[in-house]
């Protein structure tokens, strides 16, 4: 498995080092992980882990409600690291307003074990995750707040975390 020997220094790095993180995850539980989120926003970084459910409706729910916490934390960028089935492999996909990669790394299990990473050309990316991230500004009245509070908030379903600098 790979480290990266520095802080990372351009989003691309970035997004290498939280689908290297996400390896180290699945090392740790020896399992499946849930989709984890990194957030950018003025006030630093939000990590959000967040169990999807099977069914499709409510899933799009679960994602407009990450793109709804993302507006509310005026983010210029996020990523998302998580696992794929086919192929069977770790990635992550990080955007911005100004850039977008993707890196994944084939698993191979009993024991695990982790290809070196392969960088995906932004065709293969499609519009979904980009469309997550906000553009321009709109303001979040006092019940969306209040939503977004019982989703993420310290008591919430999944709640967001500061990533400390």
């Amino acid at each position: 498995m790979r480290y990266l020997p520095h802080n990372p220094r351009n989003f691309r790095e970035i997004v290498l080092a939280d689908m290297l993180r996400a390896q180290r995850l699945i090392l740790r539980i020896q399992d499946e992980i849930d989709p984890q989120f990194r957030i950018a926003s003025p006030e630093g970084d939000w990590w959000i882990g967040m169990t999807l459910v099977d069914d499709l409706a409510e899933r799009a729910r679960q994602m407009r409600m990450v793109s709804r916490f993302m507006q509310w934390k005026l983010s210029p960028a996020f990523t998302l690291a998580s696992e794929i089935l086919q192929p069977d492999a770790v990635y992550c996909i990080g955007v911005s307003h100004h850039e977008c990669h993707a890196v994944l790394s084939r698993i191979s299990r009993n024991p695990i074990r982790f290809a070196a990473e392969e960088w995906l050309r932004r065709e293969q990316i499609g519009d979904e995750y980009p469309a997550m991230l906000p553009r321009g500004s709109g303001a979040l009245d006092a019940r969306s707040i209040a939503e977004l509070e019982a989703w993420f908030g310290p008591e919430g379903k999944f709640p967001a975390m500061r990533i400390g600098s």
